[in-house]
């Protein structure tokens, strides 16, 4: 079975010839919600895969619309859902990896296990990690200043956290 991953939520339908606004959760939209994609709506009882007829952005969000579902009374049900979209790696540039792939690798911060990535947060300078460490949650910027080696296959991920960075208290 092929890996989904996370493309998109459908905040609300707009207008009334089916178009849903849709909180893009992907640095590829152009790709993930051209004309012709197929994105899988995630519902209670599976996922229901959907072919792309529209996509146009206004005001910061993307809308589209469904083959099949222009028409309000269609979409409506889909209010709040999640959109997904099949892994293609050929969208990564060489060295990048999949959000999906961080979460749960362990940390090792200078050969010491330090915690286990929860989350990834999309900063305006750099993406950061969500570590769990001792209870709390600790972020840890995404670039190679602090990251200095990632080992997807294996779910480790080594750091290099400097003198203060985490108040442990001792």
């Amino acid at each position: 079975m092929e890996e989904k991953v996370l493309v998109g939520k459908i905040i609300k339908p707009f207008g009334i010839k089916g178009e849903v606004k849709v909180d893009a959760m992907t640095d590829f939209p152009d790709e993930r919600f051209k004309v012709g994609a197929i994105v899988y709506l995630r519902e209670k009882r599976g996922d229901q895969s959907l072919v792309i007829a529209s996509h146009r952005v206004h005001k910061g969000y993307d809308l589209i619309s469904f083959e099949g579902m222009q028409d309000i009374n269609l979409i409506e049900a889909s209010r709040m859902h999640e959109l997904y979209a099949l892994k293609d790696d050929s969208l990564l540039d060489e060295g990048e990896v999949w959000v999906s792939d961080l979460m749960g690798c362990e940390v090792y911060n200078h050969g010491t296990l330090f915690g286990v990535v929860k989350d990834m947060y999309d900063n305006t300078y750099q993406d950061l990690l969500v570590v769990e460490h001792n209870g709390k949650r600790v972020l840890i910027p995404y670039v190679d200043a602090f990251v200095k080696n990632k080992d997807i296959e294996h779910k480790r991920i080594d750091v290099a956290l400097i003198k203060g960075f985490v108040d442990d208290e001792d």
